[in-house]
């Protein structure tokens, strides 16, 4: 299994920027990416890591705009998905 890497900005509870995950999405995070497809656009392969860094920095680029929807998501709309992780 490839490692992953999430380059997206850290979600209390679920997950912090440079996290790597070498079996598999945890499941608070998969249930978030299930609500929030555009999460899966920060979770990248660790080889291609110094590419999707350098991505993120370019304005307009697929993980520059993932990064600021995941960064607008407010805590409460966060909270009542994790709730449902927890049922």
């Amino acid at each position: 299994m490839t490692n992953m890497l999430y380059i997206g900005p850290s979600i209390r509870s679920v997950v912090r920027y440079g996290s790597v995950f070498s079996s598999g999405i945890p499941a608070r995070l998969e249930k978030l990416v299930e609500k929030k497809p555009i999460i899966k656009k920060l979770i990248v392969p660790v080889s291609e890591m110094e590419e999707a860094v350098r991505s993120s920095r370019e304005e307009g680029s697929v993980i520059a705009v993932a990064y600021d929807r995941v960064l607008a998501l407010s805590e409460a709309e966060i909270e009542e998905i994790m709730k449902e992780v927890k049922k």
